[in-house]
């Protein structure tokens, strides 16, 4: 094998993923932000468009698309923050409600899929572990631009 490359590996590993995830998410009218959808119902729409990048370390640009395309789908909606005149709240929609469901049913089955023979502590160090990666590649200021290059063998 050629020299190993973490990230090589680490984009097939996601590309592969994500390409099952949107087979078991095909009846939703979204092919992507599905972790998104997670992270805005976790906050109980207390979460801003800035809290909500700053917990998916994404930038300005790819939250405002993202937040853009859920609402053009109406799974999300910006509403007024109470005392803060510029600040939007981020909140699910109705509709979104039995998506998030799917996706999270959709994110056990495809995590026990990809995890198949790693034990249950074995799975807790290795996300430890790619969470400490993710820290010790994550830039001091900002978070990296998201892109959507794909590096193919």
């Amino acid at each position: 094998m050629p020299t190993s490359s973490i990230g090589y590996w680490c984009s097939i590993a996601a590309h592969q993923y994500f390409a099952r995830l949107q087979q078991k998410l095909a009846h939703l009218d979204i092919t992507h932000w599905f972790y998104v959808l997670l992270v805005i119902d976790e906050g109980k729409g207390t979460l801003s468009q800035k809290e909500l990048a700053d917990k998916l370390d994404l930038d300005k640009v790819a939250m405002t698309r993202a937040l853009d395309h859920l609402g053009e789908k109406g799974y999300v909606e910006r509403c007024a923050c109470e005392g803060d005149r510029r600040k939007h709240l981020i909140k699910l929609t109705l509709k979104a409600k039995p998506a998030v469901k799917a996706i999270r049913k959709a994110y056990e089955e495809l995590n026990s899929e990809a995890l198949l023979g790693v034990n249950k502590a074995d799975r807790a160090a290795f996300m430890a572990r790619l969470m400490l990666v993710v820290k010790n590649l994550r830039p001091a200021d900002e978070p990296v631009p998201v892109t959507t290059k794909r590096i193919h063998p």
